[in-house]
């Protein structure tokens, strides 16, 4: 989360903070306050704009990825799908102060840890956090068996989707 904060505001924020808990005995009510809703709300019609790709695409098996139209449409689909899931979860992460994710897969162990995600899904995630990695620095050599893997699997962001959304209207 970008937040340039005059010394000031931070004073303020923790004022507010403190209040809050003095007086709720909880910070789940405050920090709800503290999502960025314009840019998850953004990052949310993105990836719901790449699974209306995917589906235009229309890939069926790994033989339509011998087509390399079809290989690199879907190979960039998938690697913004990732990328879009790891701002999204990022966001949660920060707006609920989870902790400080060192890596990618760090974001989705620290919802998992926090119960915001099973560890059924911190581990699908994960596992495509793997691929982007693969997707952005060893595109070479990838294979349609690998880009059709991360096809198959990419569905575990839909889930995802859902959870943050449930978040979002059982804190609005």
């Amino acid at each position: 989360m970008n937040c340039f904060c005059t010394g000031q505001e931070v004073a303020l924020l923790n004022l507010i903070w403190t209040l809050n808990l003095y007086l709720t005995g909880t910070i789940a009510e405050f920090w709800i306050n503290m999502y960025d809703i314009e840019r998850i709300t953004k990052i949310i019609e993105d990836i719901e704009r790449y699974f209306k790709d995917l589906d235009y695409l229309n890939i069926k098996s790994k033989e339509d990825l011998k087509d390399r139209k079809n290989f690199y449409s879907l190979s960039m689909i998938l690697f913004s799908i990732t990328n879009r899931t790891i701002d999204l979860g990022d966001e949660i992460v920060s707006a609920n102060k989870l902790g400080m994710p060192s890596t990618y897969k760090d974001i989705f162990r620290l919802l998992c840890r926090n119960n915001i995600i099973s560890r059924d899904l911190e581990r699908k995630l994960s596992t495509l956090v793997f691929y982007r990695n693969l997707l952005s620095h060893e595109y070479y050599d990838l294979s349609e068996k690998d880009v059709f893997d991360v096809f198959i699997r990419i569905s575990a962001v839909k889930e995802f989707l859902e959870i943050v959304k449930t978040l979002l209207r059982k804190n609005k």
